[in-house]
């Protein structure tokens, strides 16, 4: 490894785990905003630089003073001179946090940059502050016949929701046979961006639209993602063997979806950012595509170091997702600001024999597209195995799987070609459940999702009734309703992670039917639980007398604590 190469590496460990260490020793220091970057965090406090290592800011300073402690004196003390105390911006304003605790408020603003940053009294003291983000490279758009289309929204309103899907379908270049080597965002409104992908449609897709429209997570006719943007990244530039086909013999039409996080839940905001994308007639040798994988369900308590998170693209799901081998030039992980560390590894035949990525220090700021100059085989029947670790220490509540910020993900992306080798882009889990199998309608565990959510068919229409007829939703649970209860619980549909996700999705669903007949079916768990645990302590035979006395005694405490609940 070159010298040069050697000592930045170091330089980069050694200053990303000193502020990450340090990140304990004060209140949400882990979420301190950025104050001239909206959507950012500012993740080495005491720092100059926003990444952490180097010279110190005034907070930096005056908590080295301190012995690199949170005091009420540090609390109390105005670092920067904005006038706000560093515990009113830490969210500890009444200077009563104490190390491995829960902040009672979220810190607001940066303790150790004079706020608002640019303002007149501030401007002299935050001459070092770097707001300028990066320019894009990617030497690829300035070849000879490399042109370039900006899709943009017209200007709309942004709805006062914390979290906002919008998506607009556009006409791509059709004069010719292209490929898209590149990306580039153009952001109107940097408070509300937080991501967008760019979906190719299918030859159903024969107009564009000529306003955006909420979409929830996408379309149904356009499936494989061509373009993403998040925060924190310049662009995207393809490998020199790959680009994605547009114009006459690729796709015609693209939808670009918007996710907007308005966390200040303002009415006033509007936007109209867009892509700029770069397209040559001078095709690469392969047409690429996006491979979505990682975990649908998380389930992160709070007050946490280390939570993991897992899942598995299977032997059985390759087999499915591919008609033959493809070949990987990109990964990128994606998990939110809980997110510390992620792994994406290739498996064949129970080996492992490549990592895709490998980042003990993620960042959701920093997102860090992973290139390989020679493309990795990847063939029907490996496994693609995705790790995700979490952070939950300044968390006072169970953050789930969500589209907003304050939710968190674990997916990861992988370019690969040919398109011609791939029947399903997507390839996630939810628990221990396939996705794609379950999406594919097929039978998983003599479970037809089809059949069983379906209450007309033969097979469950006497069940449905039943449940029905018997059951009342929100209700206790009713002598009548029991059996029914008992009878579909006997059903595969509704046995182990199947039923977790059937649950799921009804809790989803905007039919009103669906809901009132989990509600019906849920309205018996307390009582059938009881009689579970009675029927067990019967069966033990050898469990008499005063051997009996502890286990009864511990399904009437069980039982007790239920009914608190």
């Amino acid at each position: 490894m070159p010298k040069e190469i050697y000592l930045y590496l170091c330089l980069l460990c050694t200053s990303s785990l000193g502020f990450k260490f340090y990140q304990n020793k004060i209140p949400n220091g882990d979420s301190v905003p950025h104050p001239c970057k909206p959507n950012y965090l500012w993740h080495g406090v005491g720092h100059r630089n926003e990444l952490g290592g180097g010279s110190r800011n005034p907070f930096g300073e005056d908590f080295d003073a301190a012995g690199k402690t949170w005091t009420r004196e540090l609390c109390m003390k105005d670092s920067d001179g904005d006038g706000i105390s560093n515990g009113e911006e830490l969210g500890d304003p009444d200077c009563v946090w104490r190390e491995n605790t829960i902040p009672d408020k979220n810190a607001f603003s940066h303790p150790g940059v004079c706020e608002p940053y640019d303002s007149a009294r501030c401007r002299p003291m935050n001459a070092w502050v770097q707001c300028e983000i990066e320019d894009f490279q990617c030497d690829s758009i300035n070849a000879p016949g490399v042109k370039n289309v900006t899709l943009r929204y017209p200007e709309t309103a942004v709805p006062n929701l914390e979290t906002n899907y919008f998506c607009m379908t556009f006409e791509l270049p059709q004069d010719g046979d292209y490929h898209m080597i590149a990306t580039q965002p153009y952001i109107d409104n940097e408070y509300v961006m937080h991501h967008i992908l760019l979906y190719g449609c299918d030859e159903s897709v024969t107009k564009a639209d000529t306003v955006a429209t909420s979409c929830g997570m996408g379309s149904g006719n356009c499936r494989t993602i061509i373009g993403a943007w998040a925060v924190g990244v310049k662009g995207e530039c393809a490998h020199e063997d790959v680009g994605f086909r547009i114009g006459q013999h690729g796709f015609k039409y693209a939808m670009m979806q918007f996710h907007w996080n308005n966390v200040e839940l303002r009415s006033d905001y509007v936007d109209s950012s867009g892509m700029t994308l770069f397209y040559t007639p001078d095709r690469r040798p392969n047409d690429a595509s996006t491979l979505m994988i990682g975990q649908n369900y998380l389930e992160i308590p709070p007050g946490k170091d280390r939570v993991e998170a897992e899942a598995v693209c299977s032997a059985e799901d390759t087999w499915m997702a591919f008609s033959g081998p493809v070949y990987v030039t990109r990964a990128l992980n994606h998990m939110h600001y809980l997110g510390r560390e992620e792994y994406i590894d290739h498996y064949r035949n129970g080996v492992k024999i490549n990592s895709f990525t490998n980042e003990p220090d993620y960042s959701y700021d920093r997102p860090r597209f992973l290139e390989y100059n020679t493309a990795i085989e990847v063939r029907q029947g490996d496994e693609l195995r995705t790790k995700c670790v979490y952070k939950s220490s300044s968390k006072s509540r169970t953050t789930f799987q969500g589209d907003a910020t304050s939710d968190e993900m674990c997916f990861g992306f992988l370019t690969i070609h040919p398109i011609t080798n791939v029947r399903i882009s997507t390839c996630t889990s939810w628990k221990s459940l396939s996705m794609l199998k379950f999406y594919s309608n097929e039978v998983i565990n003599n479970c037809d999702r089809n059949i069983f959510s379906n209450s007309s068919h033969p097979y469950m229409k006497e069940t449905y009734q039943k449940i029905n007829t018997r059951c009342q939703p929100l209700s206790k649970c009713l002598e009548e309703c029991k059996e029914a209860v008992k009878e579909i619980m006997r059903h595969p549909c509704m046995q182990g992670d199947i039923k977790e996700v059937m649950k799921w999705g009804a809790r989803l669903s905007t039919d009103v039917e669906v809901l009132k007949f989990y509600s019906r079916i849920e309205s018996c768990d307390l009582q059938l639980l009881q009689e579970e645990f009675a029927a067990q302590i019967n069966r033990d035979d050898t469990n008499s007398g005063c051997k009996a006395v502890p286990r009864l005694f511990t399904l009437v405490t069980f039982v007790i604590l239920l009914s608190w609940f």
